[in-house]
């Protein structure tokens, strides 16, 4: 297993890429710290994963909030002893065009999607350091692609993205920090119900179909553990090939 032993706190872990890789982590032997604002999500994902033998404990987390991160490390450090990887996953948007974006939807997409990675892996270092941790930071293809209507969203997974790369210079050699850019992936969070507009996006992915949580969730994997021991401040996607276009 390649996680035996680790500790790893993910947050936007109730359901989607979270839960897919919390409950991956666990079974490659890391005992997970799932963070959530959803409670009634977040211990469903921890009870998945005691299903199939790992170990998780929940606790409720509004990334939004400073003091809600500091416990979030905190209740890591008191339960399993220590710190080995922070994937900071969770987000916020509401998707809209300029003109209709308003300064309280800007903020808040900040607040909750770009500015918890920089708190969160302020909090986490110094156990990370100990342990010669992992941050990894999940971003998007809006990452490094234009996409119409999402404003916000554009310049919180940029800023995501930045981060990764002036966290990595700044802790290395002692930390690496990696980004993760999903594209189409089929979760609740992709927020289409429109048939024809899902099958639009999926012929404009080359591998044609939309991405699993699953395999976002093995990369996720692949990249906390020593088998990607020289990867740091990068990111990597995984779209299907939706930005080769």
């Amino acid at each position: 297993m390649r996680l035996a032993g680790k500790v790893a706190i993910i947050t936007g872990a109730a359901s989607g890429i979270g839960r897919a890789t919390a409950l991956r982590f666990a079974q490659e032997g890391a005992r997970v710290v799932v963070a959530d604002i959803n409670a009634a999500g977040g211990e469903q994902t921890v009870e998945q994963v005691k299903h199939e033998g790992g170990e998780a404990a929940f606790i409720a987390t509004d990334v939004g909030v400073e003091t809600d991160l500091e416990q979030m490390v905190a209740f890591a450090v008191n339960m399993y002893g220590g710190l080995d990887i922070l994937h900071n996953n969770a987000y916020w948007t509401d998707a809209k065009p300029l003109l209709d974006t308003t300064v309280d939807n800007w903020q808040r997409t900040l607040d909750v999607t770009l500015r918890p990675v920089f708190l969160a892996s302020k909090l986490a270092v110094p156990h990370l350091r100990a342990r010669g941790g992992v941050i990894l930071n999940t971003a998007s293809v809006h990452s490094i692609i234009g996409i119409r209507n999402f404003i916000a969203y554009q310049a919180a997974k940029g800023g995501v993205l930045s981060l990764t790369r002036a966290l990595a210079l700044e802790l290395a050699p002692e930390i690496r920090v990696v980004a993760i850019l999903p594209g189409p992936i089929d979760t609740p969070a992709l927020g289409i119900d429109d048939k024809s507009a899902i099958g639009n996006l999926i012929t404009a992915t080359p591998l044609r179909r939309l991405g699993k949580p699953e395999e976002v969730a093995a990369l996720a994997a692949f990249l906390a553990s020593d088998e990607a021991a020289y990867i740091t401040g990068t990111g990597i996607v995984i779209d299907g090939g939706f930005t080769t276009q």
